[in-house]
Parts: C-alpha cells; structure tokens; sequence
C-alpha cells in the first residue's frame, strides 16, 4: 500500500561536489517523531539512506519528545564515513509518515557532530518499499505489511 509520495529535495552545493554538479537530488522526507511514551512529537526532514545501519537520529530529537536521558544499556557503535564512533542508544517511537503511525526503533546519539536525521536499514527499510524516481523528481514509499502494522498514534 502506497504511503507516501514527495517530491525529491533539491540541494545546492557550494562548492560543488562534482564539477558538473552545483544541484542535486536527495531522497529527504516529511516524518514526526513521536516518543512511545509520551506521545510528544517532533516534526522534521530525514534522509533515507540505504547505506546506514540503522535509523540515527541527534540526541536533541529524543529529548524534544521526552526522551531523557538518552544513553542506556543497549548503546551500539555507528560508524560514518569518516570512520569517526559515535555511540547510538535504541528507543521505541512511533514514525508518523503520510498521515500514519509505525511502531519502530530510532538510536539517538549524543554525538553533536551528527546531524543529519538518517532514516537507514533497521527502523525504516524494514517497514517500507523505497522508490526512487529521478526522472520525475520524487520517491515514493509503500508499508511492508499492511494494515496490521500501521498505528493510530495520538499526540501530545
């Protein structure tokens, strides 16, 4: 079942990262973040990133929804491309994607250097269909699943 379709984001770099390239294309997204526990929401643009592990959000987004404190016992190392740690701590969200809520894991890091909202393979891939259409300038997003796995969420 389709979710969502939005348009690509178009980023203009300076200086370009390719010659020939001053714009390009990224798969960013409308999501909320909203705490399984408190029902708090934060809205904002992630990125899809097929190349993350993992959904990695900044520290600062857990605590807008009242998640705080953010490390516990389950932290897991994240490496980027600068092969730089940063340690990631696991929570239970809600994404509210396209008017409909999912259960998921989200690792927030205290890490202030990241800070980009990375939507990767475990907590998002492992929910929907991705379709990149660069012709046409926009993605699309299908739920693996169904209707069983979609939530009502309600927000405080």
């Amino acid at each position: 079942m389709q979710i969502l379709t939005s348009p690509l984001q178009k980023v203009h770099l300076e200086p370009p990262a390719i010659p020939a390239a001053r714009t390009i294309l990224l798969p960013y997204i409308p999501v909320g973040i909203v705490s399984a526990a408190t029902g708090q929401i934060f809205d904002c643009y992630a990125l899809i990133d097929s190349g993350a592990s993992a959904s990695l959000f900044p520290a600062d987004v857990a605590r807008a929804i009242g998640i705080d404190p953010v490390e516990n016992d389950a932290g897991e190392p994240f490496f980027g491309i600068s092969a730089q740690k940063a340690m990631g701590y696991p929570h239970p969200v809600f994404l509210k994607i396209g008017g409909h809520g999912f259960a998921t894991t989200i690792y927030f890091s205290p890490m202030s250097a990241q800070e980009t909202l990375l939507l990767g393979m475990r907590g998002f891939f492992d929910l929907f269909t991705v379709k990149i259409d660069t012709k046409k300038e926009r993605i699309e997003l299908g739920a693996i699943g169904g209707e069983r796995d979609r939530h009502k969420i309600v927000t405080r």
